[in-house]
């Protein structure tokens, strides 16, 4: 490091997990209107617990490559050996997405703002996606995904969250088209957690479906 004092290597908890999600996002109303909904809901078991996710939004699309979002998150953890916390999110999005020949592009920006039974403070988080599809043709119904999520802490609120570098995730696999409105995304998440003395590594398999409205 260039300033200030080297971390100390910490031990490191290797983790199995499983992840599954259904993501769904579109337009509800006429083809013209530029409203759009979101709603993904997940259940994630590792050797500690059990997390839920639901997480309705709305957005408005400026053109197929430029989209807004708000939208709120309920999160209950639920460790196996003691009590239940929820969290509550109210969060913020922009994201881009951009074809190029076969490859097909997106950036996802989030900002969230968090709510802990566990505490009082308010916590702040900012989230960066960026993800990468190929399918050998457009209508191809098969191909393969990279993504990569990366959480930065913005402050230290009295129930735990870091301030800085907090995880990263990265995912890779083979997606399958379902119809003409279902995608599903099977592989392996990587998923890193900087948690003082003992880090977390989380060898995940995720399995994610998403449907267009």
């Amino acid at each position: 490091m260039l300033t200030g004092v080297p971390r100390a290597a910490a031990d490191v908890d290797h983790d199995g997990q499983i992840w599954t999600a259904v993501l769904s996002s579109g337009n509800p109303g006429a083809d013209s209107s530029k409203l759009r909904v979101w709603f993904d809901a997940h259940l994630r078991r590792s050797s500690g617990g059990i997390v839920h996710i639901a997480r309705p939004a709305v957005g408005w699309s400026f053109s197929p490559s430029l989209s807004v979002w708000a939208g709120y998150a309920w999160v209950p953890v639920i460790p196996d050996e003691a009590a239940t916390v929820h969290e509550h999110r109210a969060w913020q999005q922009i994201i881009f997405k951009r074809n190029v020949g076969s490859l097909s592009l997106q950036s996802r920006t989030r900002f969230e703002s968090r709510f802990s039974g566990a505490g009082d403070d308010v916590g702040f988080r900012v989230r960066e996606f960026v993800r990468a599809s190929w399918q050998k043709h457009p209508s191809s119904r098969r191909g393969f995904v990279v993504w990569d999520e990366v959480f930065i802490g913005l402050n230290e609120p009295d129930w735990g969250a870091r301030k800085g570098f907090d995880q990263n995730r990265l995912f890779v696999g083979p997606f399958f088209k379902v119809g003409k409105r279902m995608r599903l995304e099977m592989g392996y998440l990587f998923l890193f957690a900087e948690r003082g003395d003992t880090d977390t590594v989380g060898h995940v398999f995720a399995t994610n479906l998403f449907l267009s409205l």
